[in-house]
């Protein structure tokens, strides 16, 4: 008589049978992702490394399936020197003067003890929809001008993070 085990199989719950049930599922995905992204990176500054090299693979990968659909990124990462940046009343020309103003003046800690559960639901988050657009690249076909113009605002507010 053997021991009585319990064996965990892995189903897949995407179903590539019917086009239109994968891409309402995966435009769900995104605007979830969006919603939850300032909860996501709320630990952004602890694990500085970590995240900005999870953040810039979903940049990379959101902007490789932008350009499988034919549809550019509004913004490529690089920073536009001609653009001023307004602050209490002030004009900044350059983003390092920005962000010495807006460390002495804004940042304040408001995360001082990093919770656990958070940190790792937050990287399970970055995970999960990293693995969705690795999916959607090479499976998906079908897109709409909604699920583009949410993938345009993924890869701008990552870049945003990663320049701020």
């Amino acid at each position: 008589m053997g021991v009585p085990t319990t064996v965990y199989i892995h189903t897949n719950i995407y179903n590539y049978s019917n086009k239109y049930k994968n891409l309402d599922r995966f435009q769900n995905d995104v605007k979830t992702f969006l919603k939850e992204y300032d909860r996501i990176v709320l630990h952004k500054d602890l694990y500085k490394l970590v995240f900005k090299s999870y953040l810039r693979e979903i940049r990379s990968k959101v902007k490789i399936l932008l350009q499988k659909f034919d549809a550019t990124p509004l913004d490529d990462g690089s920073t536009r020197p001609e653009k001023e940046m307004m602050c209490c009343g002030l004009c900044f020309t350059s983003n390092e003067q920005f962000r010495r103003h807006y460390k002495t003046v804004h940042n304040e800690a408001f995360l001082v003890y990093p919770n656990m559960l958070e940190l790792k639901s937050a990287f399970a988050k970055l995970d999960h929809m990293r693995h969705r657009l690795d999916e959607y690249t090479r499976f998906g076909k079908e897109y709409t001008c909604t699920m583009l113009v949410d993938l345009k605002r993924v890869a701008k507010r990552i870049s945003c993070t990663l320049k701020f």
